[in-house]
């Protein structure tokens, strides 16, 4: 795989992961569906879970956006040495 490659593919995955961020805040189905809207008990239970999974699913999707930019960068990067190493091939050629 050549670098140009490599620095397209940690870019796809890194646009997938920023997606995929803000698609899991769309994933929370509503507390309802826990059985917050019941009384006592049951309910409290309910909205406990809710709040846990709500906290749980912005977590995973500020990671997702972090490893995200992670990946772009890295791509920026690979994309840098390769520019370093075409320049490098061109010098060695120009030596006599």
């Amino acid at each position: 795989m050549r670098l140009e490659e490599l620095a397209r593919r940690l870019e796809e995955a890194g646009d997938e992961l920023a997606g995929a961020s803000t698609t899991l805040n769309i994933v929370d189905p509503g507390a309802r569906v826990l059985g917050a809207d019941s009384d006592g008990a049951l309910g409290q239970l309910g909205r406990d879970l809710h709040r846990l999974l709500a906290a749980a699913l912005t977590s995973r999707g500020r990671e997702a956006s972090a490893h995200g930019a992670r990946l772009a960068e890295t791509a920026h990067a690979v994309r840098r040495v390769a520019a370093e190493y075409r320049s490098a091939e061109e010098d060695s050629r120009v030596i006599p």
